[in-house]
């Protein structure tokens, strides 16, 4: 059983992912609708894992995922976007989120989600594996002629990383994309969780080296 936080806009939806989540074995710990209250329910109960709206009734909780995302023993965040092209959804991943679902959601689908979260893994959408591809391409664009010993940083894509967002960002399922790769779905999901917190760890060095320049 997974200890949960629900920090969800509307009460009737927060009521009907209480029960889903309840009926799939997990206890949810606290509730609330803004992002202010939640910061302190979130120290008191220290749960497992956070789910939440993208917008809230006192603004997106943005500020809220990042500050989660800082903690040494961070909890497991899952946000909830308006839609497969919600503006708040990069930013989300930046900031922290370790999985992204959409508005509206089904109970079961919801409790997958949770689910797949708490082993490890990530879903993207096309146009965040679009987005994904962009942030990389962007961020480490080579500005000199690199030699054939330079190494590889660390935080840059890996090819089959590469290969993996470019599949999703087409448009492939990811079940179509894990038989092409002839592996589970949950190692896909793997793969995306590790690209994922490569863009969070990336983020986080690049603001790291404005603060000292």
């Amino acid at each position: 059983m997974s200890r949960i936080v629900l920090v969800v806009r509307e009460p009737a939806l927060a009521l009907a992912w209480r029960g889903a989540l309840a009926a799939g074995g997990h206890d949810v710990v606290a509730v609330t609708n803004a992002a202010r209250s939640a910061r302190a329910l979130l120290a008191q109960h220290r749960p497992q894992l956070v789910l939440c709206e993208l917008k809230l009734i006192d603004g997106t909780a943005l500020a809220m995922i990042e500050w989660l995302g800082a903690l040494p023993q961070r909890p497991l965040i899952v946000a909830m976007a308006a839609n497969t092209e919600d503006a708040l959804g990069m930013p989300a991943l930046r900031a922290g989120a370790d999985n992204l679902c959409t508005l509206p959601v089904h109970p079961d689908t919801l409790l997958a989600v949770v689910e797949q979260t708490l082993r490890g893994e990530t879903t993207l959408n096309t146009a965040l594996a679009h987005a994904l591809l962009d942030h990389f391409e962007r961020m480490h664009a080579p500005r000199l002629p690199r030699s054939v010993d330079d190494e590889q940083s660390p935080l840059q894509l890996e090819p089959a990383q590469r290969e993996l967002l470019m599949r999703l960002a087409a448009g492939y399922r990811l079940d179509q994309v894990a038989a092409a790769c002839r592996v589970t779905a949950g190692e896909i999901g793997q793969r995306l969780r590790t690209i994922v917190r490569k863009l969070q760890w990336d983020v986080r060095a690049a603001a790291l080296v404005l603060k000292l320049a």
